[in-house]
């Protein structure tokens, strides 16, 4: 899915939707029925008035089961009591909503809650877009966020405010082959990244003309940088500073981490495939690659399809700074183009799907993490499976920093170049030199640059 480039393009699609929207007022929302006086025909005067029903609208990405659970959610929620009215509309994917909240935003409307993806946190917050929650979440009515993981709520925290919380959070996730692993007399997967370089040369089998029979290692084609990203921090290195004042893609740990990955390309130990020839996941699949890279998104898919061999999980490894993982999937904000007499009920949802019972049940349907204490507790059950469990081992080592994501200039700086240098070979020092520029450049164009 394209997402959102530069900030100019953000300002660009506001101007153009507010030029056609020009002079058009948003109107105010329909007065509700005046209740009869005391004393008039079906009004006892002994009965209050009955109060009256808040419309709320809540937008939302993620197909199949992850969108059904919200859905699921959203109705949960409105038969839970019968003051707020919740509306639950799919947008399509995570570009399709931000597109959506933009052009809803330009004409002074749309929903009043919305998900939304790490990509987009920063440039709308810059652009008015999102509420600040902080003052709901700190207030009496206020969410316990004393069990998160790491620094998630820093993730949406810009200027001793809350712009973003997180919601559908999913963690990194290193499949591997159980009887590869044996063959090769390996005890079980990496705890060290110098192990998994270890173990990549060892899972590698070539037939009698050198020619690689099954890789150690199939490398995600296309957006690598995020499992590389958890990679990179644990070994002590960095890509860019939150505020983007030291974009560092040529940072020695990074060229040194990027010389072994190349290194076992050329070796035969290592292949990033293109999605035609069935990507990185159809590759392990079909036990050509006895190791991958990826989230826990795919997990049914590969432990249901994989041929010929047991799949498993397992936590990344840790580097010389100990484990850090860098965290995906999406957060729940609210808008504010939401009338401030509907706030307050836009928090009491927010703080309904926040709740440990709720998140436990979209880990349940969806996939996603049962994310902090108390929603690992409401899902006991599902963490009673190995496999879950070892997925959720990885949430206390979580670094809630999407600042590559941000910043469309960061990120699409350093995919070319890790591209340029896994499939073409390139040399790492010379490409990164020439990403770091790029995205130094290119950082200045957009909105919220130092």
């Amino acid at each position: 899915m394209r997402r959102l480039r530069h900030g100019s393009l953000l300002w660009s699609l506001l101007l153009a939707v507010a030029v056609v929207l020009a002079g058009c007022a948003v109107g105010a929302p329909p007065a509700a029925p005046a209740a009869p006086a005391a004393g008039e025909a079906g009004a006892p005067a002994e009965e209050a008035a009955p109060q009256e029903v808040i419309e709320l609208t809540y937008w939302h990405t993620n197909p199949g089961p992850a969108g059904e659970a919200q859905d699921e959610l959203v109705e949960m929620f409105n038969q839970s009591q019968d003051r707020i009215r919740v509306a639950s509309e799919f947008q399509g994917g995570y570009g399709d909503l931000a597109t959506a909240i933009l052009t809803a935003f330009a004409a002074g409307e749309g929903p009043e809650v919305s998900q939304l993806g790490t990509f987009e946190i920063l440039e709308f917050y810059k652009s008015g877009v999102l509420v600040d929650v902080k003052p709901y979440l700190d207030g009496p009515n206020g969410v316990d966020t004393s069990d998160w993981p790491g620094t998630m709520l820093d993730a949406g925290a810009f200027d001793g405010g809350i712009y973003w919380l997180p919601f559908n959070v999913a963690v990194p996730v290193l499949y591997y082959n159980v009887e590869a692993f044996e063959e090769a007399g390996l005890p079980g997967p990496p705890e060290t990244w110098d192990q998994f370089f270890e173990y990549a040369r060892k899972l590698t089998v070539k037939d009698e003309n050198g020619n690689t029979t099954r890789y150690g290692v199939a490398y995600i084609y296309g957006w690598f940088s995020w499992p590389l990203q958890s990679m990179i921090w644990s070994e002590g290195g960095n890509i860019t500073t939150k505020d983007y004042s030291n974009i560092t893609l040529n940072d020695p740990v990074i060229v040194e981490l990027m010389t072994k990955l190349q290194d076992l390309v050329k070796e035969g130990a290592a292949i990033m495939p293109d999605p035609a020839s069935g990507g990185h996941r159809g590759f392990f699949k079909n036990g050509q690659a006895a190791m991958i890279l990826d989230s826990p998104g795919p997990f049914a898919d590969i432990m249901e399809q994989s041929v010929g061999f047991t799949p498993m999980v397992a936590n990344y490894p840790a580097g010389k700074a100990g484990r850090v993982y860098a965290p995906g999937g999406g957060g729940i904000v609210m808008l504010s183009t939401a009338p401030e007499e509907k706030r307050d009920a836009a928090w009491e949802f927010m703080k309904f799907m926040l709740s440990p019972e709720s998140i436990a049940y979209y880990a349940r349907r969806s996939g996603y993490t049962a994310w902090y204490g108390r929603a690992q507790e409401a899902a006991a059950d599902l963490l009673q499976d190995e496999r879950y469990r070892i997925i959720h081992e990885a949430l206390p080592y979580l670094r809630g920093d999407f600042s590559v994501n941000m910043s469309p200039a960061v990120r699409t700086a350093f995919d070319e170049a890790v591209a340029k240098i896994l499939l073409e070979l390139a040399d790492p020092q010379t490409t990164l030199d020439e990403a770091d520029a790029k995205a130094e450049e290119g950082v200045k164009e957009e909105i919220f640059a130092p």
